[in-house]
C-alpha cells in the first residue's frame, strides 16, 4: 500500500508573472488544471495546497476548498519550512513535490514516479525535467522524497536561496543522498521542450497550444508533446 502525499507549492506573488496560477487556460485556471490532473493519479493518497499566509493567497485556498483538497499556510519566503510543516501536519511518510506552474502534469508520470520510488528505495527520485541527462521534457512529472529526507533538508539547509527552492540542497550535495533521475520514455524524450509557465510569453504559448489542439485535462503528456512537435 502506497503512503504518498502530493504537496502543491503555490503562491500568487510570482515576480515574473504575478498571479499566474489563477490565469485561465481554456475553462480552468492554471492551478485547477494542476489539481484536476493530479486527482487522476491512482497512487496518491492525499493532496495538500501549501501556500503562504498572505492575504493575496486567499484566492488559492478558495480553489483548494472547491476541489476538497487539504490546505496548509506558512511562510512565503521559507518555502522549505512551509513544505516541511505541511508534510508534518498530515504525518506524511513520503512526499511528491509539485510546483504550481505546470498545468500539464501527467497522472501516469506521477504514478510511475511513485512505483519507482518505492521499488528502488531511494532518498529522492525525479522525472520532472532533464536531470542527470534523463532527457525528459519539462513539466509532466515531479520529484519525490521521504519525510526522513525532507526533515534532513530542513535541518541542514540554512541559506535563504536554498530554502526558497526546497530541494536544491540535494543537487548541491549529491554525495549525501541516494538519488535517481528516471530516464524519459521515447515519447517524452525531448529535453528542449518546456511546458511550465514562468513568463507572459510562456503563458501565451501554452494557451495557443491548448486552443489549437483542443487539449483538455485528460490529454496525455505523450499527445501534448506530439502536438507541440507538430506545431
Amino acid at each position: 500500500m502506497y503512503n504518498t502525499v502530493a504537496i502543491i507549492q503555490a503562491r500568487m506573488g510570482s515576480k515574473r508573472l504575478p498571479g499566474k496560477v489563477m490565469k485561465k487556460l481554456s475553462e480552468f485556471s492554471i492551478i485547477e488544471w494542476l489539481i484536476l490532473r493530479i486527482l487522476q493519479s491512482k497512487k496518491i493518497n492525499k493532496i495538500i495546497l501549501a501556500t503562504s499566509i498572505l492575504k493575496k493567497d486567499d484566492a488559492l485556498t478558495k480553489v483548494a476548498k472547491k476541489y476538497k483538497i487539504n490546505i496548509f499556510r506558512g511562510s512565503e519566503k521559507d518555502v522549505l519550512g512551509r513544505f516541511f510543516e505541511a508534510a508534518k501536519k498530515v504525518k506524511a511518510k513520503n512526499i511528491i513535490r509539485i510546483c504550481a506552474d505546470c498545468p500539464f502534469i501527467d497522472p501516469k508520470e506521477l504514478d510511475k514516479l511513485i512505483r519507482i520510488f518505492y521499488f528502488k528505495k531511494y532518498d529522492y527520485v525525479c522525472n520532472m525535467e532533464n536531470k542527470l541527462n534523463s532527457k525528459y521534457a519539462d513539466g509532466f512529472g515531479a520529484e519525490m522524497l521521504s519525510f526522513k529526507t525532507l526533515k534532513k533538508l530542513n535541518t541542514l539547509t540554512k541559506k535563504n536561496i536554498d530554502r526558497e527552492h526546497v530541494t536544491i540542497y540535494i543537487w548541491k550535495n549529491l554525495k549525501k543522498f541516494k538519488i535517481f533521475s528516471i530516464p524519459a520514455p521515447k515519447a517524452l524524450a525531448y529535453p528542449n521542450l518546456k511546458f511550465f509557465i514562468n513568463t507572459k510569453k510562456d503563458f501565451t504559448r501554452i494557451k495557443k497550444l491548448i486552443e489549437k489542439n483542443k487539449i483538455n485535462i485528460f490529454t496525455s503528456a505523450k499527445k501534448i508533446v506530439k502536438f507541440q512537435n507538430k506545431n
